[in-house]
């Protein structure tokens, strides 16, 4: 594969330019709220190079000829921006025209992300879409609704070949160019089409681009200009009457405007808000999933600053282009033009960025939420043929006859069908390994799902209605069996609910330690085992469990030839192992089963610890904690528990390290990809027992 190398401010390297590299290669690093890995893993890149040395190399210049001529002018054009503005206008203004975003200060960045305008500073499909709607709307007004779209459509394209015409800004470029085509040759339904197409046609050259958020947000952008926009412009004409006296003067109903200053306020509307909200309708449910944070100021932002991007955009591409021809002076009084937009837009993000609420963090956004909020969208947009449709087919049904009458059953049957299709396309395994700490009350509960959808389910709790219920609402519809049921010991709070899903479920294999079998308490989960022919297997410590995808499950306790001991501290105490991720789950074992695992070297080293015995004072001492060393930390109790857990000197205990409870978080998810963690609570409210 390819090596990511990342240089200092200072370096200055040309296309094409041979290097010699020294340095440590690493796996990449993931952002807090951004699969950096899984980014670069989609363009072939695995490795990083740390610290690296270069030294140039002589000799020719390589690469394609074509792309050394366009980052040359393109290196001309952010030197002219650099001379012509001042900062940070210039590195913004190099963001917007070049692509080059590299110098915007991170803060300033940040406060962009915050209030949902940063697709104005990245070559992006939501950027290229806006771009083409704006110009559009600006050629309109000089050259006439039929003859904007050539000039918008050939400033696509310069601008994807001067920001450096690779696969995201080709993607972003040719779908905002259907937008534009689409609307110059009145064909709205040609760019649904083409869209389809496009999509199709990139995924069969690089079938990984379905999986990248740049590739889905272009997409959605796209259509939401192409969907959303003419039903949001066809109601702010049919309601622009009724906003006041003041401003129907300047907009009849006709479309004709009465007034300069209230057409330009209807073109505000038109090219700021209605663009803007038809894009980012489309676009927040996936940024909700994937960045867990969505912007309720965007719109306010959005249409305060989209005015004036076309302004910016085009006297900047005037004054780069001056710029490149060789007349510096000229390009620097031309951008001061748009220097003023530039200083707007800044001041609109700074004092937007500063609301409260600007930006919510969305917990719990996952893929039954994304389905939700597209199906909704969805039937948004088809609401008018429904109710058309509903008309039509009662008319027709007091006409037809009756055996013509089971053709709407017959559509009502594919159209479930088909929803059910894509409800198990979209609940196929992702590639991760997702560890549920189930919500089951005053008991454990965990259900493990490999990256290849392999599911194990350890213990159950006390009541089957409730693990049922958890176990329903994290698992696939469509699936309704376990590769693997692993009971820790034979204690109620354990067993119990086990044992009915057992029954329900089928069961690959079942496992439990020789102690916990030997129990009289155990005799009906064996029972309900053999009623299903469900195979048992005994392990101890040392065995191990292959779980495929590079995930293993370790068994630490008990020793092989314990009797059938005191209980929980027979418990069957597993690692759950997948790269550099490992949970440490141990049971109900107390103290004297932890001074052991020291004495013994046992490797208890984890990133997540489920605490024993639901945090009771007999478990998970100090010495303990201290060798596991974990990040997280999870207690599985019921709410206001007659036993009092968890005890206070084990919260005491667990001072300063992440802790999730499930009385107070609900079900615990923790998501890892081998590397790095994420963790996300679900609460449901319960009424009281």
């Amino acid at each position: 594969g390819l090596v990511r190398v990342t240089t200092g401010s200072l370096a200055r390297y040309i296309y094409g330019q041979p290097l010699h590299l020294t340095g440590r290669l690493a796996a990449p690093g993931r952002f807090a709220d951004f699969d950096y890995p899984a980014y670069l893993a989609r363009q072939q890149v695995y490795s990083a190079m740390v610290d690296p040395q270069i030294a140039p190399l002589e000799g020719p210049l390589r690469g394609a000829w074509w792309k050394r001529q366009v980052y040359a002018l393109r290196a001309r054009g952010a030197a002219s921006i650099e001379r012509g503005l001042p900062e940070p206008y210039a590195a913004l203004a190099g963001g917007i025209l070049l692509g080059i975003d590299a110098g915007i200060p991170d803060a300033l960045y940040q406060q962009f992300t915050r209030t949902g305008t940063s697709h104005v500073l990245v070559i992006s499909g939501s950027n290229v879409a806006l771009l083409a709607a704006m110009m559009t709307a600006f050629w309109s007004r000089i050259l006439g609704k039929r003859r904007a779209w050539l000039p918008a459509l050939l400033a696509i394209v310069l601008y994807a070949v001067l920001v450096g015409g690779d696969a995201a800004v080709v993607r972003a470029a040719l779908m905002g160019g259907l937008v534009v085509a689409a609307a110059g040759l009145r064909r709205r339904s040609l760019a649904l089409v083409s869209l389809a197409a496009a999509c199709w046609a990139m995924t069969l050259v690089n079938p990984l681009a379905l999986w990248d958020v740049g590739f889905q947000l272009s997409a959605a952008a796209t259509a939401g200009l192409i969907l959303l926009l003419p039903r949001l412009a066809a109601g702010l004409q049919a309601i622009w009457p009724n906003l006041g006296s003041g401003l129907l003067m300047a907009v009849p109903a006709n479309g004709q405007t009465h007034g300069r200053q209230g057409g330009l306020l209807y073109g505000l509307l038109m090219d700021g808000l209605l663009t803007t909200l038809a894009a980012s309708l489309m676009v927040m449910p996936l940024i909700a999933y994937h960045f867990g944070r969505v912007s309720l100021l965007g719109l306010v932002a959005n249409l305060l600053i989209i005015p004036v991007q076309p302004w910016i955009m085009t006297w900047g591409s005037a004054g780069v282009a001056l710029g490149v021809a060789g007349l510096p002076q000229a390009a620097q009084v031309a951008l001061w033009i748009p220097w003023l937009g530039l200083v707007w837009t800044v001041q609109v993000v700074e004092r937007v960025a500063a609301l409260p609420g600007a930006q919510v963090m969305v917990a719990g956004f996952d893929a039954r939420s994304l389905a939700l909020s597209y199906a909704v969208l969805a039937l948004l947009l088809a609401s008018r043929r429904i109710a058309a449709g509903g008309r039509d087919l009662l008319a027709w049904m007091r006409r037809a006859g009756s055996a013509r009458r089971l053709l709407p059953a017959l559509n009502v049957m594919l159209g479930v069908a088909a929803l059910l299709v894509w409800g198990a396309v979209l609940t196929q395994p992702d590639g991760r390994l997702h560890v549920w700490f189930l919500d089951v009350d005053q008991g454990d509960g965990i259900l493990i799902q490999t990256p290849s959808g392999r599911q194990v389910l350890i213990d159950g709790g006390r009541h089957p209605a409730l693990l049922l219920s958890e176990l329903g609402a994290v698992m696939p519809f469509w699936d309704r069996s376990l590769d693997l049921l692993v009971l820790t010991h034979p204690d109620g709070d354990h067993m119990d609910a086990q044992i009915e899903a057992a029954r329900r479920l089928a069961v690959g294999q079942a496992v439990t330690s020789a102690p916990a079998a030997a129990q009289a308490a155990a005799a009906p989960w064996q029972a309900a085992l053999s009623d299903r022919a469900t195979p048992l297997r005994l392990l101890h410590a040392g065995g191990w469990i292959d779980l495929g995808d590079g995930v293993a499950l370790w068994v630490l306790w008990p020793q092989a030839g314990a009797g059938d001991g005191a209980g929980n501290e027979s418990s069957l105490v597993l690692k759950l192992v997948y790269g550099d991720f490992s949970v440490l789950l141990t049971g109900d074992a107390g103290h004297a089963s932890e001074a052991s695992w020291l004495q013994s070297g046992a490797p208890l080293a984890a990133t997540v610890l489920k605490v024993g015995h639901h945090g009771s004072a007999g478990s998970t001492g100090p010495e303990f904690i201290r060798a596991v060393n974990p990040q997280v930390a999870v207690i599985q109790v019921g709410a206001g528990n007659r036993y009092g857990h968890p005890a206070a000197a084990v919260l005491a205990a667990l001072a300063g390290r992440t802790l999730l409870r499930t009385d107070q978080a609900g079900r615990i998810h923790v998501i890892s990809d081998g590397r790095q963690m994420t963790q996300m609570t679900y609460r449901v409210e319960r009424a009281a027992k």
